[in-house]
């Protein structure tokens, strides 16, 4: 996170540019310029709070891909960003970092298959991500040695990335590029939360008997029915952002399946917490929710 000395240094550039605008005929005093230095402050530390409410709120990139493996579902890597796509995100930073937070969860999701050789390629391609929003190193030599060495360690590979992308967050934090941040959380959440949806989707239907499959997913169903509260920090923290096109874009699109999950879901979730024992827990309760993450992750991708 932004510590003491970077927040004062941030404080200080805002109080200096106060100083200077109230040069003219309507100068401000001393008291107001204070207390609108305390106003800047108190914003700073409202979004970094949000950013820490978010990502404590999310499944790291490598939890949920783990989770899908343990359902038995076989890797099909048509689910995960083809990395061919790495190059039209070069001219973007708004979708470099989206895509840093998507490719993150797609290594996740090759490490928990030992998919080895194909997520040291991602990890290339997220360092080229990371430099085209100024924090490469955030994908240090070093930490892409360790990756290449632990290849066959499918727990450190998961431990790696999770460390990567929370590196890449304190530095984009500690330069105030808190835009960033909130990019690359989104496309992570995104990502990870298609992965679920597209295991569900795709679960072979003659597979097990229905209801014996239902057990086995239903630990899936729950973790996107959990994602709702994620979802919501994530908008709240899009939100008291500074909007651009791509911004903007994200929050309308995520205020949509917002509404899906306050609609669609209201009733299950008033029998989960009731504890109904009739409940049964598929794919089929999450229809629309699915449809729109699919639609959003198109866009994100593309």
């Amino acid at each position: 996170m932004i510590n003491s000395k970077n927040l004062q240094s941030i404080l200080s550039v805002v109080v200096a540019a106060l100083i200077l605008s109230s040069c003219g005929s309507n100068k401000k005093s001393k008291t107001e310029l204070e207390a609108e230095a305390e106003v800047y402050e108190a914003a700073e530390k409202q979004l970094l709070n949000e950013i820490d409410k978010v990502v404590h709120d999310m499944p790291p990139p490598s939890e949920v891909p783990y989770m899908l493996m343990a359902t038995g579902a076989e890797f099909n890597k048509e689910l995960i960003n083809p990395i061919e796509n790495a190059k039209n995100y070069y001219n973007s930073a708004d979708k470099a970092a989206l895509n840093l937070g998507a490719f993150a969860s797609d290594i996740g999701y090759l490490s928990s298959y030992d998919q080895a050789q194909d997520a040291l390629k991602y990890m290339e391609a997220c360092q080229k991500l990371a430099d085209q929003i100024g924090i490469a190193s955030a994908f240090e030599l070093e930490l892409m040695e360790r990756f290449e060495k632990n290849l066959g360690n499918k727990d450190s590979l998961a431990n790696l990335i999770n460390y990567a992308l929370d590196v890449a967050e304190q530095k984009l934090e500690a330069t105030d590029r808190l835009q960033m941040v909130a990019l690359v959380l989104s496309g992570s959440y995104i990502e990870g939360l298609y992965l679920s949806c597209m295991v569900l989707e795709t679960y072979p239907e003659d597979l097990l008997p229905e209801a014996q499959k239902n057990i086995i997913l239903e630990p899936i169903v729950r973790v996107i029915i959990d994602q709702e509260k994620p979802l919501d920090d994530v908008i709240k923290l899009l939100k008291d952002l500074e909007s651009d096109p791509v911004i903007a874009e994200v929050i309308a699109e995520f205020d949509i399946l917002k509404a899906l999950y306050k609609e669609d879901l209201k009733d299950v979730k008033t029998r989960i917490s009731e504890g109904d024992k009739t409940l049964v827990l598929d794919k089929k309760l999450l229809a629309d929710v699915i449809l729109e993450v699919k639609r959003i992750r198109t866009e994100m991708v593309q």
